[in-house]
């Protein structure tokens, strides 16, 4: 935050709407990506977002010293959870596609079982 505070109004009015438009176009891949015949490639941004959030939240456990872990765990933890917001944000597509596709599905096994009788 201390970095948006010290920079230039004019290099915002191009890195704020640049940052939004390649978060529109993340989640729209992962969009695409769940609206696939395969139901695991879904889940190949969630599963990139896990990893990188435990690397980087473990990093500094690996880094510190023995004798500095007092409260190095619980800022580890912390930052894991808050990196794992992406990984969140990324599975709430690919759980929508599944149940629309698993009630569709329902839906067709319901009118053919119909269409039989």
């Amino acid at each position: 935050m201390q970095i948006l505070q010290n920079m230039d109004p004019d290099k915002m009015i191009i890195i704020l709407p640049s940052a939004l438009i390649g978060m529109y176009l993340i989640i729209s891949f992962q969009k695409y990506l769940c609206e696939r015949r395969n139901p695991y490639t879904g889940l190949i941004l969630p599963a990139i977002c896990f990893i990188v959030s435990t690397v980087l939240a473990v990093r500094p456990l690996i880094i510190a010293d023995p004798n500095e872990y007092n409260g190095l765990i619980l800022f580890c933890l912390r930052m894991w959870l808050t990196f794992n917001i992406a990984t969140l944000v990324f599975l709430f597509p690919y759980y929508r596609n599944r149940k629309m596709r698993s009630a569709a599905d329902n839906s067709a096994e319901t009118s053919s079982d119909i269409h039989e009788n």
